[in-house]
């Protein structure tokens, strides 16, 4: 680990008592002094020997912690078709067909992205695949919560009966699939059939989304993936980790069995590097899909109040969240509708803030439910607000928007608020993140819910120490002695911009000290 001394900055510390130093010692991969700015024109430490890193003035930060991605996924993602920019079928039908004339004949065309949202609502269906011929072709919607699959997938499933927890859309007049999947149907129908990349192949994701975390000034992560990915892709490759990993385990059939969580620290990793955290669960599905779980109709959809999946559906969620955090680990319970959330609530209810116990997302909370957040993690994504806002008084209607992405309200009750990014879902740029929680802007330039916006210092506080609570760090987040010494220097100052016209950018990723990338 590298000693270092920072000089000639500004550092932004996260800690509201003192905010800003000027320069700061690592030593052995952490801060041993950290410096006031009016004292940082004399530092000086004649203990230890090392060049000093003159930042020429420049705002410096903790390093930046996604409290919730998909790694793997993510890193997957970066070679699959993406479909976020499509604004329309001419678009959507191009973009397959330029894929499918650049794969090898034998390959899958996979792509991800896609939002009905972003040409005006018509939902896709297989003809719109057509261009790829038989070639198995499988699309996934942005929020991973519904898949568009062409009739070579079809084929290969079993469409007798709809899933539980999931629907096969249907034409009306004939009642053939679509090949539009939600929810359960496009996981349990189409996950099983998919390629699944080989542990070469998926390491080498791995690889690609740590290079690409750290040019945007990630330095640690907490990721869900499934036991069989920990065994076969992280673990092998531990020692080539600079990422803090920690992970939540996603399978979750009932009974749980949580062994494999609890002994793995037991198996000789760092575990500020690697370590299994705790285990998730789904409550619900998204507002896009309208499959969150709703306490009333939405006001687009009458007669439709969302899904109720997985554990939620089968009356298990309560017995679920007490077995894991029994075994000594953090319930993570996905919940993005009110109905969700106070499900979620009350299966946590009596769990103790030392097993962490988090709720994902927490996208729309009734307004009776937000005390009860007190204390608690609420692990939020704000680029799902810039993204969801957009058609949230269509689903939602006005009156009920009270409730939607409330991160100011959270703040005020005493909520912990982790932000993350859900990658690949949305971007894992935390600069985005951050324009979205200090503007309220959505991805169609238009401000929703401007009461909830946040100061520039509470959005970075999420990213940083809140982040870190939330996943259990205790020596990350903050630049402070005896914290583990992750830094990121940007290329303009946060705090002096006007953040609907710009964003900073990450010229310098530092871990223990140790500089991973640079940028000019």
């Amino acid at each position: 680990m590298a000693n270092l001394q920072v000089v000639n900055a500004r550092l932004w510390t996260g800690d509201p008592g003192r905010p800003w130093a000027g320069a700061a010692t690592i030593r052995d991969g952490r801060f041993t002094t950290v410096t006031p700015l009016d004292a940082a024109a004399a530092v000086a430490d004649t203990e230890i020997s090392s060049a000093a890193l003159d930042l020429g003035g420049a705002v410096v930060l903790p390093g930046l912690i996604d409290a919730h991605l998909h790694l793997l996924m993510g890193g997957e993602s970066l070679s699959k078709l993406d479909l976020t920019a499509v604004s329309s079928r001419e678009e959507f039908e191009a973009a397959i067909a330029r894929h499918h004339r650049s794969l090898p004949s034998d390959r899958w065309l996979l792509a991800h992205g896609w939002s009905e949202e972003n040409w005006g609502g018509e939902a896709p269906s297989k003809a719109w695949l057509a261009a790829a011929g038989d070639r198995p072709t499988v699309c996934t919607r942005m929020d991973l919560h519904a898949a568009l699959v062409n009739q070579a997938v079809l084929d290969q499933c079993d469409l007798t009966s709809d899933v539980p927890g999931g629907r096969i859309v249907r034409d009306a007049p004939t009642g053939e699939p679509t090949g539009l999947l939600v929810e359960g149907a496009a996981w349990q129908l189409v996950n099983p059939v998919l390629p699944r990349p080989s542990a070469e192949e998926a390491q080498q994701h791995l690889r690609l989304a740590q290079e690409h975390l750290h040019r945007l000034g990630v330095t640690a992560v907490g990721s869900m993936e499934y036991r069989r990915q920990i065994e076969t892709v992280y673990e092998p490759l531990v020692d080539e980790l600079t990422l803090r990993c920690r992970l939540t385990v996603l399978d979750r059939d009932w009974p749980i069995d949580c062994e494999f969580g609890r002994q793995f620290p037991a198996r000789g990793h760092d575990p500020s590097q690697l370590t299994v955290i705790g285990y998730k669960a789904f409550v619900d599905g998204t507002l896009g899909s309208r499959t969150a779980a709703l306490l009333e109709d939405y006001a687009d959809d009458p007669g439709n109040r969302g899904l109720l999946i997985e554990l939620a559906r089968e009356g298990h969620l309560h017995r679920w969240a007490h077995s894991v955090a029994k075994a000594g680990l953090s319930p993570s319970i996905h919940a993005i509708g009110d109905h969700a959330v106070r499900l979620a609530l009350d299966a946590l209810e009596d769990i103790g803030s030392e097993r962490r116990p988090r709720i994902e997302h927490a996208q729309q909370i009734d307004p009776a439910d937000l005390t009860r957040f007190a204390g608690r993690i609420a692990s939020m994504q704000p680029l799902h607000k810039a993204d969801d806002g957009r058609y949230a008084a269509r689903r939602l209607g006005n009156e009920r928007l009270t409730g939607f992405f409330p991160f100011r309200q959270l703040i005020d009750v005493g909520a912990h608020l982790a932000f993350g990014s859900d990658w690949p879902v949305v971007s894992c740029d935390p600069m985005l993140g951050v324009r979205a929680a200090v503007t309220g802007l959505t991805l169609a330039g238009q401000v929703i819910r401007p009461e909830e916006n946040l100061t520039v210092d509470e959005a970075f506080r999420a990213y940083t120490d809140q982040a870190a609570y939330a996943l259990g760090f205790s020596d990350l987040g903050r630049v402070a002695p005896g914290y583990r010494a992750d830094l990121i220097v940007l290329d303009r100052d946060p705090w002096a911009i006007d953040w609907a016209q710009e964003t900073p950018r990450v010229v310098r990723t530092i871990i223990a000290g140790h500089t991973v990338t640079t940028s000019g």
